[in-house]
């Protein structure tokens, strides 16, 4: 077996977990699920008695090492199903974070259409509070650090005091730039 196969191979088994590997060995028939078990099994003993990750996979290489070539085209039929499950649950997990903030942007965009000028303005509001007392802070602290008081202004708290006013900044940047800004 080429050294590439048996790192892939010994990656994805770690990675999946013995649960999984057992499950989808069970798919693919009786041999395929007790080869299946007898690596999982592995899986669990490497996991719970090596803490660092490239001793697992220094050991679980060792393990596919003395498996039979029988074994191991079970193994990559086993990998490839786990490989469909792994980008499955990514695509899922990506759409997920694509929902999460196509909701917040909505619900931005409705609070900047709302009749009350209250509403409306709460957003702009925040953030010219926040560039004019980041603004205040940076010129005073600078200003007393000139003249020997102080060390000047620090970089974190400015960065907080700003944090409002660029992030509204950056949106309504965004959104002008894909023609959704109100």
């Amino acid at each position: 077996m080429d050294p590439i196969t048996l790192i892939s191979l010994a990656s994805s088994l770690l990675k999946a977990g013995p649960t999984l590997i057992k499950t989808v060995g069970g798919l693919f028939g009786e041999k395929s699920g007790q080869t299946a078990v007898k690596v999982a099994d592995a899986v669990e003993q490497i996991s719970g008695s090596l803490s660092s990750p490239d001793s697992q996979q220094v050991k679980m290489e060792q393990l596919v090492k003395t498996l039979t070539p029988e074994e191991i085209k079970q193994l990559e039929k086993i990998q490839v199903e786990l490989a469909q499950i792994d980008a499955e649950r990514e695509a899922r997990q990506l759409e997920h974070e694509e929902t999460i903030f196509s909701v917040g942007q909505a619900t931005i965009q409705r609070g900047d259409q709302s009749t009350s000028d209250k509403v409306a303005a709460c957003r702009p509001n925040l953030a010219y509070i926040s560039a004019f007392s980041g603004s205040i802070y940076v010129i005073g602290a600078e200003a007393l650090h000139a003249i020997g008081k102080g060390d000047g202004p620090d970089m974190v708290i400015a960065g907080i005091m700003f944090a409002l006013a660029t992030a509204y900044m950056g949106i309504r940047h965004r959104e002008k730039g894909q023609g959704t800004a109100t």
